[in-house]
Formats: C-alpha cells, structure tokens, sequence
C-alpha cells in the first residue's frame, strides 16, 4: 500500500472510531484510535528526509545498552552515563552536530504525578514490614540481641529507612526482595529529587537547551547535572538530544532507549514513537537469560509493528558468563571463551528456532530463520580501552571477578577478544550503514505493513464485539431482560460463596506445590555440604647435628683443646590438608543459583491462575439457566477471563551475596589447614542450613501473600461480574427500545468494519 493511501484510510477509520459511540463499551476501541491517532507522526518520522540512518538500541533495563553505546561509538569513553536506577535511565538521540550541544526534556506534571503515587504506595508498605519484623524481633528478645528499634514515634519515614538501611541489612534486603521494581525506583527518584533540592514545579512540562560548548568533554561534564548518577535535575530528566562533532555520526543518528521493561508508562509510549523512526537495531539480551518472554515479545511483535524488521541480535554481558562458568575451566581461559560462546550459540539457535515455531504467521520470523547472534561484553572493551586508571567502580569489579576466577592478569588484548565490539562495529555497523539506501527505501513499506497488521487484529476485535451485541439483541426483549436482572441479583449472591471457594482451592494448590520445593530444596542440600580437601606436601628446612670440630690454634694457647657443635641444613617433607575458603563460598552461591533455577523452572506452574479459569466459568455459570436459549453466556464468561488476567504474582530471586560473606568473613585466609578444615566445615553447614531456612521462609511469605491476593479477588469477582453485566443490560435496555433500528445500525458497523479490515 503506498503511503498516501494508506495515511487516508487510517484518517477515515480514525473518523469513523470517533463519531461511533456504539463502540464505546468494546476495550479495543480505544487502543486503535490511538493508533490511528498517531500514525501519520510515525511515518513523517520514519522516513528519513537526509538519508540518515536511524539505528535503534533496545533491550530491558541493566542490559548493557549504555555500556556498549560508549564503546560502539565512543572507543570506551562515558558519554552515555549508566543510570543509578531504571527510572533515571532517560531516552537519549545521538546524532551529528557542528558544536558539542544538547537538549534536555523535563518529566510532565502528568509523570511525576504517578511516580509520586508510586513513592508513597512503597513507604506504606515499607512501613507495614518494618512493623511485622520489629514484632518478630520483639518475639525473639531472647535469641536476638537488638541494636535499637526499627521504629520510633514521631520519625520520618527517610530516618526510619535509613536505619534499617545501615543497622539490619538482612532485613532491608529483604524487604527490597519484597517491593515492586516501580515502587521502589520511584521512593529512589523522589528522594534523589528532595536531596537535590530541586523545585520540579520549575522544571516540569519544560526542556532545557545547552549550547555555547566548546569540547565534547565539557558538554558530558554539563550533561552530567541532568543525566549523570548524582546530577541534579537527573530525577526529573525524560528525553535527551545529543549533537556531537564526531564523523561517524554523519552518516547515523542513534536512539538509546531505556528499556523494553520501562516502569514510566509515558516514557514507554515515547520509546515506541522513537523506535518507529529506527531503521535498524541493536537488540541486547543478557547472555545469562537470552531472549526472556519480555525480550522474545519485543521481537515479535513490537518491532515489526514499529516497522522495524532489519535487526541485530546481540548477547550482551559475555563477562558475567566468564565468571559464572570460570570452574570447569581451572583457569583456561581462552577455552572458556571458544567453549562458552560455542554453548551460548547453541541455545540462542535453539531459543530462536522455538520462538519462529511459535509464530509461524509472523513476517518477521523469515529474517530471523538466519540470523547469527554475537555475543559481547561492552564493559570488557571499555576497560581495554580506558586504562587500568580510568575506569570505573562496576568496570574495576568486574576486571577483578575475572582475573580472582581466572587467577591470571587479563590484558588489553584479552579484554578485546571477547568483548568484540570491533567486529560489531566493522561488520554489522558497517554492513547497515553500506545497505542504508536499501533498508531507508523498505523502512516505510514495513512501517506501513507493520501498522496494517496491528490495525486488523484490533478491529477483528472489535467486530467480534459487536457480533455479541447483536446476538444478544437477537435473543432478549424487555421481559426477558427484567427477568435476566432479577435472575442476576438472584444468582450472584448464591454463587459467591462457590467463587470464593474455587479461589481458596487454588490457594491450597498453589501452597502445596510450595511445601514440595521447599522439600526438593532441602533434598538438594546435602550435595553441597561437602568441603573439598586437597593433600599437599612442602620442604621443610631444619638444622642437623652432625659433630665436633676443633677450635685450636696452634698461636692461641688459650684455645688448645676447644671445640664446636656442627650442624648441616637437612630438608623433609610435610605433608597436610588444605581446604579452600573462596571454593565453600563458592559452593553456596552455587547451591543460591540452584535454588533460583527450581524456582524459576516451577514458578509459571506454581502461580498459573489460569489453570482455574474453567472452573471459575463453572462455577459462575450454575447460578443461571443453561437451557435458556436467551441466556448470553459471555455476559459471565468475558468478566471471568478479564478479572483472571489481573491477577499477578511477581515471582523473587535469592541474593548470595551475604552467604559468601557469612563463609568468607569467617577466616583470614583465603585456604585453611588440617584442624581449621574442620571449623571450615562447620560454618559450611551452618550457612548452608541458612539458606534453606531463609528460602523456606521466603516461600511461606510468598504463599501466604499469594492466598492474600486470591482471597481479595474471591472477594470482589462477583461484584465484577455483576457490574459488566449491569452496564451490558443498560445498553441493551436502550437498544431493545427500538429492535430493527439497532441491528441495522449493529449490521452497518459490521459491514464498515469488514471494509477497512480487507482494504488494510
């Protein structure tokens, strides 16, 4: 479809959304007016008037996106600073500019209206368990010796963070482990902003332009109060635009999005209308969880829609996995490298290969069947390229994660042969810039095509919805609607009780299953009790005695007849037992990850609220007469699916960091001998015990909290029920007032709808 025929038609659907209040009710609606609402910015945006291409990084939060930005474009330097939080990680356009300058883009009061909601809703709970662990601790006063209270009348809620922040760690830990990811970035963002003293009323709905650089240094270093990990305004900074004097850009413009999972909704709608003008992009998933249902999604379906079929695939993090894996190579290093890529290669491959299976009508999937995935290490390249002297706190932890596993000193070439970001840059960067004319000219055909797509599912959607109407307008008049209202407010009340009882089932199913990981979990326990020991042997040195020697001279008298002990230096060997500390620890964090994989492996299983849905319409369904051929079932069953689908249950993970330190922290070396084995051992199964005892605490929270949020739901999903059908039997009441005249005008949607569907 060519571009000017498809901007009129999406005009005229647009139109026709607008002035038809009979859609009102029918969800889909308003998601396609949205659409068409922004269509033609999309693709004024899209096509590159200067034959610029527009290359795109994405990926979710902590992926490395700035990381490989710096060392893409900036041979490693920090240009793109990495954000302290998911919420101050702002969009950023990197493009060509005579003179180093930038444009800032504030919040709008609308975003940081709904951050502050998420502050308050994370000090609310934060509060309510610091007040369940201090009553534990009260419980406890004999077997835990308190530091001071958790809580004091009258306190601010920033003191009462901060102490248990720096006096109960475990605690804090834990309710951290507790908490929404928004939540809790949102509480960091508004705190950041009242410790910078920063009037947001001043700044919101505004952008800020810096100008008059004279160096690109000074532009990071002015950037740096809006982007940077302490700046000033960087809680409040949404968007940036970057113009940089450097070559390269000339021929590219860059869009650094701050993730596939942003938690600011409005941020998430611009990174959509940015990723619509891409041509191309970088698509980073960690190497560790390579395309995760979030990343898989964003490959399907939101790229393509956007347009954008033209995509690098990247593993981002190839360090992590270095470390991860660093055992079974005993310093190997550079079998580790081939290895591990080698394996991560094979899973991608198998990882892709399900997701094409899995989408088999999808356009986008022929242009993956092929495609290679690199794997990278943005951090690596940076270290390489900046100095032993120059790089960061994550850059040096990193570096010496690598060379404590690898017990060797990684050098600048090293660094560089598994980063390969040259290879990225002289291969697939190079290879999009040489094809730009070929992929800028099917940029809008598939921006087109991709809108197209979008467009037919939702009105699909919506014509399924209006089929219903008339179905039911078919089978109902005004007694029998009367009737359908009394035998609602009849039937409701009487399967309450069953609806909150199908909830309270699930609750137990879901809590059986946890009693049996925590079972399995404990099962797993004794394979890491062990401390390997290792016999080794020294030389050891000591003084022989092998005789006397005569002293006498014959000019001395005095030492006639005197004499010496002599001893010669003789050698044995020693033999003993060695245990090492940094394995033990080791061994824990091991047997952590374990724990996290069963959880991850049964979690989906564990909290599938869907598996009660068809008990739930069973259920909803026997308060009503089956046999009545003017009873609409889905007036029941469509409240049912939608009430389900709110239900969620985030899944946690288990940090190690303080089980490693629990070992470590216990002896002042790093290998211990003979008797201190022992004591080695002891502290294994005691830190070991730990973890088991924590996670099934964790779990008994995590299904107590589940039955928490199916009890609430049991609760309210009859009144749910009944308001759909209350709303439903209101409009029906209207059209029923006049039979012919609402099917006809039903029909005529139907029939408008079937017409822009074939002409799209």
């Amino acid at each position: 479809m060519q571009q000017n025929e498809f901007l009129k038609l999406s005009g005229e659907l647009k139109e026709f959304l607008v002035k038809n209040s009979d859609l009102q009710d029918i969800p889909e609606k308003s998601d396609l007016l949205n659409l068409t609402t922004q269509i033609e910015g999309k693709i004024e945006k899209a096509v590159s008037k200067d034959g610029v291409l527009r290359v795109g990084v994405v990926g979710q939060v902590k992926a490395g996106k700035s990381s490989f930005i710096n060392a893409l474009l900036f041979d490693g330097q920090d240009i793109l600073p990495k954000a302290s939080t998911p919420m101050t990680a702002a969009l950023t356009v990197i493009k060509y500019g005579e003179k180093p300058s930038a444009e800032v883009e504030f919040y709008s009061k609308a975003d940081w209206e709904v951050i502050e909601r998420n502050s308050k809703e994370f000090e609310k709970i934060f509060i309510e368990l610091v007040s369940e662990y201090q009553k534990k601790l009260d419980s406890e006063k004999g077997t835990f010796q308190k530091k001071e209270l958790l809580l004091k009348a009258g306190e601010s809620f920033q003191t009462v963070y901060n102490r248990v922040q720096n006096s109960y760690k475990d605690i804090f830990d834990e309710i951290e482990n507790r908490v929404s990811l928004s939540q809790k970035s949102a509480y960091e963002v508004i705190d950041m902003a009242r410790r910078e003293s920063v009037n947001t009323s001043q700044y919101l709905d505004k952008r800020e332009e810096i100008t008059g650089i004279s160096s690109i240094p000074d532009l990071v270093g002015k950037l740096h109060q809006f982007v940077g990990a302490d700046g000033k305004f960087t809680p409040i900074t949404r968007n940036t635009v970057l113009k940089l004097p450097i070559e390269s850009l000339k021929e590219i413009e860059l869009i650094d999005t701050p993730g596939v999972n942003d938690p600011i909704v409005s941020r998430g709608v611009a990174t959509r209308n940015f990723l619509s003008q891409c041509d191309t992009v970088f698509l980073l998933s960690t190497s560790t969880q390579f395309m995760g249902s979030e990343d898989a999604q964003f490959l399907v379906n939101t790229l393509p829609a956007e347009g954008v079929t033209h995509i690098t695939l990247l593993g981002s993090q190839f360090d992590s996995v270095l470390v991860d894996e660093f055992k079974k190579y005993r310093g190997d290093i550079k079998s580790a490298i081939v290895d591990l890529t080698k394996k991560l290669e094979r899973h991608a491959n198998s990882t892709l290969q399900n997701i094409i299976a899995s989408n088999p009508d999808k356009p986008i999937m022929e242009k993956l069947k092929n495609r290679d995935v690199k794997f990278i290490s943005g951090i690596a390249y940076n270290i390489a390229k900046k100095g032993r002297n120059s790089i960061d706190e994550n850059e040096t932890h990193a570096l010496q994660q690598l060379e404590k596993r690898y017990k060797i000193e990684f050098s600048d070439e090293l660094l560089l042969q598994f980063a390969r970001i040259d290879f990225i840059r002289e291969n697939d960067l190079e290879n999009a810039k040489r094809d730009r004319e070929e992929i800028l000219a099917n940029k809008l055909n598939d921006l087109i095509s991709g809108q197209s797509d979008e467009i037919k599912k939702l009105t699909s959607s919506i014509k399924k919805g209006v089929e219903e109407k008339i179905k039911d307008l078919e089978s109902a008049d005004i007694s029998q609607l009367q009737k359908r209202e009394k035998e609602l407010k009849k039937a409701l009340p009487k399967i309450r009780e069953d609806v909150k009882q199908v909830f309270v089932e699930l609750g137990f199913g879901i809590e059986e299953n946890i009693l049996r990981l925590q079972k399995e979990i404990r099962r797993n326990l004794s394979s890491y009790l062990g401390v390997k020991e290792e016999n080794r042997s020294r030389e050891e040195s000591y003084s022989a005695y092998v005789g006397e020697r005569s002293t006498s001279k014959w000019y001395n008298p005095f030492s006639w007849g005197s004499s010496e002990s002599v001893y010669e230096t003789r050698y044995r060997t020693i033999n003993y037992k060695i245990a090492s500390v940094v394995d033990s620890a080791e061994n824990a964090s091991n047997f952590v990850q374990l724990i996290n994989e069963q959880i991850d492996d049964i979690w989906d299983k564990l909290v599938n609220i869907k598996d009660a849905e068809k008990e739930l319409i069973r259920v909803a369904l026997t308060g009503f007469n089956l046999e009545d051929e003017n009873f609409n079932k889905n007036s029941i069953i469509n409240p049912v699916k939608n009430a389900l689908r709110e239900i969620t249950i985030d899944r946690f993970r288990v940090s190690d960091t303080k089980y490693r330190k629990a070992i470590t922290d216990s002896f002042s070396s790093s290998e211990v001998q003979d008797s201190e084995i022992y004591q080695l051992k002891e502290r294994v199964r005691q830190v070991l015990n730990s973890i088991v005892d924590d996670i099934e605490e964790k779990l008994e929270k995590k299904s107590k909290e589940i039955k928490s949020v199916l009890n609430e739901k049991g609760s309210t999903f009859v009144s749910s029920i009944e308001s759909h059908s209350e709303k439903e039997m209101e409009q029906l009441r209207k059209d029923l007032a006049d039979i012919e005249g609402s099917k006809k005008r039903y029909n005529n949607l139907i029939t408008k709808i079937d017409s822009f569907s074939r002409r799209f």
